[in-house]
């Protein structure tokens, strides 16, 4: 089992952030700096990528780009497993902000004006909960079984949907999903109707809500985003990718993941 937490610090203000980091360092033997960072959009794309056990989050970030409610928000708003465990710090006395920001997916918090306030504390608190973001000891991996397989190509291709932009709450996010499994599997065609006949719909409804979902990723998405995690050629006189070159772009990426 992994005996060390890897730790994402998420703070714009540069004493707060040494001090943060001092800390870790101190404790080396239990903790591992996975990051720094200043920005919330690059600190999602941190995690999704990097996926460490722990982040430390300040709220405000107002020497950054963005915040940490907004990081907060994009967190709730994907599937990602494992989650991370979020320590918020901040500097609001509100008590809107700070039980919003639990409400949004905040593990814990401290109030950086609060009497006693120290970065020895948030580090200490890591600490405590450690034990159980870590899990108990692991026996060696057994083979995945058929179920474990599935679930671990679906976190794969769900990170890989979030990270460019696809919205979860579209209808042809799981529909996506789903087809790059098929086409992973060997199943190269037909993915409207294998899925639609699986939950009972047509094949013509199955296969526009995927390109809708692929049409409104490339018309609401960051184009820097886009271009950034999507690097095959859309093709002549197209705006976004068709369902059918963007399923094997990802089945591509899918299967080398899986044969690392």
């Amino acid at each position: 089992m992994t005996n060390k937490l890897n730790v994402l610090i998420v703070e714009d203000d540069e004493n707060d952030c040494k001090a943060l980091v001092a800390e870790v360092n101190a404790n080396a033997d239990k903790l591992c700096l996975a990051g720094v960072s200043k920005s919330s959009n690059d600190a999602f794309a941190f995690i999704l990528n990097h996926k460490p056990h722990a982040v430390i989050l300040d709220l405000e970030l107002q020497e950054g780009c963005g915040d940490g409610m907004d990081l907060l928000d994009k967190l709730r708003s994907i599937v990602i497993s494992p989650r991370p465990y979020i320590i918020v710090n901040t500097n609001s006395a509100s008590k809107v902000t700070r039980n919003s920001a639990k409400k949004m997916g905040a593990d814990y918090e401290f109030a950086k004006w609060q009497k006693g306030y120290s970065p020895k504390m948030v580090i200490d608190q890591l600490l405590r909960v450690m034990p159980e973001i870590l899990g108990c000891e692991e026996e060696p991996p057994a083979p995945l079984t058929e179920q474990q397989l599935e679930t671990k190509m679906r976190e794969f291709v769900q990170d890989r949907f979030n990270e460019l932009g696809v919205r979860v709450k579209n209808e042809g996010y799981d529909y996506l999903v789903d087809a790059v499994i098929l086409a992973a599997k060997g199943q190269n065609h037909n993915w409207g109707k294998i899925i639609g006949d699986k939950i009972n719909k047509n094949e013509s409804s199955v296969t526009h809500a995927m390109q809708y979902a692929i049409d409104n990723t490339w018309s609401h998405g960051d184009i820097n985003n886009l271009k950034k995690y999507y690097t095959a050629p859309l093709g002549k006189n197209r705006y976004s990718p068709t369902t059918s070159g963007f399923v094997l772009y990802y089945k591509q990426k899918l299967i080398s993941y899986l044969n690392q």
